[in-house]
This record gives structure tokens, sequence and C-alpha cells, in this order.
């Protein structure tokens, strides 16, 4: 028994022996571990403050010593050596590094060793290991979801020969304060880029103007675009890509199912939680491709974003943002804008029938062409009946098929209408505009035509043009109007929607669904649309107001008006409208409030996320090794 007993005691001595090194092995891991990732964020703020690579390494090897004297075995750690070193068969590879320090563009690597005696190892023959740690930091987050104008009423120039931040006039936000004025859009030879400028001053906000930007409006109320987009500067930057309307590329779980609530808490989430994941843009090209592109929240969204951003910063913070030219774009699309009412002869022709306009926004680049279709749903209707002349073709378009133009649109002349018998009264006609390029997109529009003499008319209007159901089976609302125009009406006028309804609509209410209009403020009805089972998409639902009027003898009077209702689809929220993001820039925040945020720039627009000048914007992160 006492040779068993020896025996097991040596045994028992020698767990205990290693369990004993074990711990210390561990504890030495612990302790230099944190020295790592104090050295590594150390080095990464310093290249964040603007110093250089030999400083940054000079202050984590500092940060080193002072944190490595206290080392539990009683035997600091030696510093890494100038020269990195790596692990055998590694050479160059950063991910093997074994002992030193590492600075590239975008982060900093820091490794460390430390040879530790064994205790009771020697018993067995051990006699020491290297125990080691290695950390990474890096600056690629922190950059906000708020996209800055650059430009304001482009092209310029202003006619300014001094700055006084007049932004009625034209200005370049990445400019000095006192050269944001000159020059135009494409040519900045006249401005100087701004640099970190003078300390913030919170009493004198905005310091020495001749180095960094004018004080503009970066996100809420006073940062809309030139083209009075409903944006404020909250984009979404986890949807990206609109070169169609099915191109669209989602991060970080957005989905096209996302609807517009979910996505706009996502996004000012990062805001407090350190920026915007990623992935971050590669860098920008000219012109902007759709890797350069990204959704854009509505101005209503915009206040979450506001708060998070009053959460988070103070006056004086430096933030990073994505820069765009001051103008919203819209996947590749065309718009109509009818004449108004079109009054034709009960027999004869007219000759000059009013004039439409074709409108495109900046992507889009193809041809439009025009046909009159009629309102199938009322018998009487000219063109249904033959009255109106020119079977399919009743209206000459000039030019047919038109090539839209930005802002107000092309002309086209509506002429060479031909009535023969037509029945007094006022009808709808519908224009329908296709273009196959770059895909192939057809609308239409309503517009009021008036058969002989008719005295006693209405308008009718909606609060909005366009709801959103978040989710399917939930219920949108409009508030309809109809208003008289001359004397009473007469009798009162019927509405309801037009049928077929789009597959999957609950039930659609009108209340009321008799109306007589009135004249001041008009007498309202209320739509109600209860979306069922509708799939995700943009749906059209067409408003049928028709009656006889108080005429002697009366008239039949008919409009239509069309509503777009988004069912569960992150369209209405960010994917029909987006930016074209231009590069990236630092700026100081000189004010918030609840209502928007006001900063300046301290760097010009920069194309390279990774470019040293943009790392003042960011935060000092530790990151996964490999």
């Amino acid at each position: 028994m006492l040779v068993l007993f020896a025996l097991s005691l040596v045994v028992l001595l020698a767990f205990a022996g290693l369990a004993f090194d074990v711990g210390r092995f561990y504890s030495e891991r612990r302790f230099l571990q944190n020295a790592a990732d104090a050295a590594a964020l150390a080095a990464a703020n310093a290249l964040i403050r603007g110093e250089t690579t030999a400083n940054a390494e000079s202050e984590a090897r500092d940060v080193l010593t002072r944190n490595l004297a206290g080392d539990p075995t009683g035997r600091p750690a030696a510093l890494p050596p100038a020269t990195p070193e790596y692990e055998s068969g590694y050479a160059g590879d950063p991910t093997h590094l074994s002992n030193g320090i590492l600075i590239t563009g975008s982060d900093v690597r820091v490794a460390i060793q430390n040879p530790v005696d064994f205790t009771f190892g020697r018993v067995i023959g051990l006699s020491s290991t290297d125990i080691g740690a290695h950390a990474k930091a890096a600056w690629t987050g922190n950059m906000l979801p708020v996209a800055v104008r650059r430009f304001v009423r482009a092209p310029g120039p202003s006619g300014a020969t001094t700055c006084t931040n007049d932004q009625t006039n034209f200005m370049d936000f990445f400019a000095t304060a006192d050269t944001a004025c000159l020059g135009t859009d494409t040519n900045g030879a006249l401005r100087t880029a701004p640099s970190g400028g003078s300390a913030f001053d919170p009493v004198t906000p905005g310091g020495d103007t001749s180095e960094h930007g004018p004080i503009v409006t970066i996100l809420g109320q006073g940062a809309q675009p030139d083209n009075g987009a409903d944006f404020r500067g909250f984009i979404a930057l986890d949807i990206r890509n609109f070169a169609t309307s099915s191109s669209q590329l989602y991060y970080n779980e957005v989905t096209s199912g996302t609807n517009s609530n979910t996505l706009k808490a996502m996004e000012a989430g990062w805001i407090t939680a350190g920026g915007y994941p990623g992935p971050m843009f590669p860098p920008v090209i000219a012109p902007p491709d759709a890797n350069d592109q990204v959704g854009i929240m509505s101005g209503n969204a915009t206040g979450i974003a506001i708060d998070e951003v009053n959460n988070r910063f103070a006056t004086g913070d430096e933030v990073l943002v994505a820069v765009y030219p001051g103008s919203t774009m819209a996947i590749p699309d065309f718009s109509l804008s009818p004449p108004g009412t079109v009054t034709l002869p009960t027999n004869g022709t007219l000759a000059n029938a009013g004039t439409l306009k074709v409108s495109r926004n900046q992507a889009f680049t193809g041809t439009v062409t025009l046909s009159t279709l009629p309102d199938s749903l009322d018998p009487q209707n000219p063109m249904v009946t033959g009255t109106l002349q020119g079977g399919s073709s009743p209206i000459t378009y000039t030019p047919n098929p038109v090539t839209p133009s930005l802002g107000s649109g092309t002309n086209v002349s509506m002429t060479n209408m031909t009535t023969s018998g037509a029945p007094d009264g006022i009808y709808t006609l519908w224009i329908q505009g296709q273009a196959g390029s770059p895909y192939l997109t057809v609308k239409k529009v309503p517009f009021p035509v008036q058969v002989g003499t008719v005295s006693r008319d209405f308008t009718l209007t909606s609060s909005s043009s366009v709801q959103t159901a978040v989710n399917a089976g939930d219920t949108v609302s409009f508030t309809l109007n109809l208003k008289r125009t001359g004397p009473a009406f007469g009798s009162a006028v019927s509405l309801s929607v037009d049928t077929p309804l789009p597959s999957g609509t609950g039930t659609v209410t009108l209340t009321p669904s008799s109306v007589t209009p009135t004249s001041g403020n008009g007498t309202d009805s209320n739509l109600s649309i209860n979306t069922g089972t509708m799939a995700p998409g943009m749906y059209q639902f067409v408003v049928r107001a028709t009656g006889l009027n108080g005429d002697t003898p009366q008239h039949k009077v008919t409009h239509l008006m069309p509503l777009t209702v988004y069912v569960g689809t992150g369209s209405s929220g960010a994917n029909q409208e987006y930016l074209d993001i231009t590069g990236f820039a630092v700026m100081r925040i000189t004010y918030m409030d609840g209502n928007h945020v006001d900063a300046y720039a301290i760097t010009p627009v920069i194309a390279d996320m990774n470019d040293p000048q943009l790392r003042r914007g960011q935060v000092a992160k530790l990151v996964p090794w490999d």
C-alpha cells in the first residue's frame, strides 16, 4: 500500500503541478492580450488624429511598456522587435504575424510574446513555453447613414466675388467657406478644399472660415435637395444598386419586403451602435455606377435619425458622411402631364386640343410612344360610341414617339380631334405612354373632355395620391374631396372604385359613396382599402365620380382619379428613389436640436473610403484577427 501510495502521489503531484502551471499560462495570456488590445487601439487612435505611422507605432510601444510592467509572472515581456516576425513559412503574411507591430492603410496589428517558466512541470522535464497574444484594430466603421449635398443651385456660377454662406446662390459645401460660391459644379479651380479648420468654438461656431466649409444642415429640415424631393439626408445604406427596378442589392438582413418603419429603425440604430457595419463602398468612380447608388428615406422618417445623433454626439464632434451631388434620382422613369379640360364641339374638328408634357428623370434615356385609350367602363364615352372619330387614334400627337426632357418636360401638341354627333357632357379619356428602353414601362393618365356647352362641373382631388400598407392585411385611407365649379352641381355624385380590383384586395369602402359637391372647401368622402392577402408590390386603384348635373337639359359628368398603394415593400420607403454617392467626407457638428443637425466640412470629398483623411471621422475598434 505504501508503494502504491507513493506512486500515486507522484502522479497526483504531477497533475497538480501541471494545473498550477496551466493556470499561470492562462493568466499570462490574458495579461498579454489586454496589453496588445490597448496598444493596437492606441496606434489606431493616433492615426485617426492624423499622426504619422512612426508616431502611431511609438505610441503603441509606450502603451505596451506601461502595461507590461506589471506582468503577473514577475518577468515583463520584451517589446516587439522593430522588424516584424512571422510564423515559419508565412513571411510577410499579416495574419501570421507572431511578434511585432504592423500598420497598414486599413488596420493596426500588434503581436507580442513572453517565455514563461514551468514550475512543477520541471519535474517531468519541461522548462518554459512561449505565451503569445495578438490584437487587430481598424477604423472601417462609423459611417453614418447620412448623405450630404455637395452643391446647391448648380451649375453656377453665382456671380458673387465674396462668399457669405448665401445658400440661395450656387455653393459647394465641400470647399472653404470663403471660396464655396466661386466657380461651377464642373469647374472648381477657384475653390479651395477644406481642412481641419480651427478648434471648434462653442461661442463662435465656425471658427476660422478660411479653413473649413460653410455651415450647412446635413440632417432634417433644411437638408432638402434642389429638386425638392421628400428627402432630408437620411439614407438606407443597406439598399443599393438602382440600375433597374429589379436590380437592388440588400444587406444586413434587409429584403425587398422590409417595410419602411423597420428599415428606418434599423438604420437609426446604427448611429448609436457605432455606424454602418458594412459592407463598405469600393472606391467611387465617375460617372457613378450602380454600385454607388443607395436608397433614401422619406423626410417623415428622419426624426428618429436626428434623435439618435443627439443621443450619441455633441457639438464639436466629427462624423463621417456620404456625399451626393445635390439632387435625388429615380429608377429610369418618365412621367406624363396631361392638359386641362379639352372642350370639343358636338360636331366638327378641334385643330388644337392643347399640349401634353412628357418628362423624364436623369436615368431615363429612351423614347415614349403615345396613344389614346377610352374610359371603357362608361358606355356613353364618345370614344366608346365612336362619336369621337379616329378609332383607336382620335388624337394626333406631335412628336410621337417623343424624347422626354428633364425638368418640366418636352411639349407634345395634341391636334385634330373630330366629333360627329357626340352627346354633350364631360367624359374622361386616357393618355398612354409606352417606353421600351431601358425596360418596358407603360403609364397612363386621365384627362377630362367636355363636349358641347356644360356649365356645371366639379373637381375630384385626394389628400394624397400614394399610401403605404406596411404589411399585407393593413388598411390604408384616402380623403377624397369634391368641390363644385360654377353654379350648384345638381344631383349627388356617385363614388366608386373601378373593377376588377387587384388580386387579393380586401374590403374597399367609400363613406359616403354619394356626395353633393359644395363650394368653398368642398365635401369630403373617405376611401378605405384593406390590403387583404395582396402580395408585396405597387398597385393602382381608380376612383370614379359620376353624376347628372343641374343644367337644362342635364348632362352627365364623369371624372377619374388614379391612386397608388404600396403593400409590404421597401419600395414605399427606399427603393424607388435613390442617390448617386460621389464620395465621402468628414464634417464637424456645430448645432443640433430636435429638428435638424448642422455641420461644416473639414475634408474635401474623397472617393476612397480607405483614404487617411477620412480616419478622423471614424472610431478605432478591435476587430477579428483574420
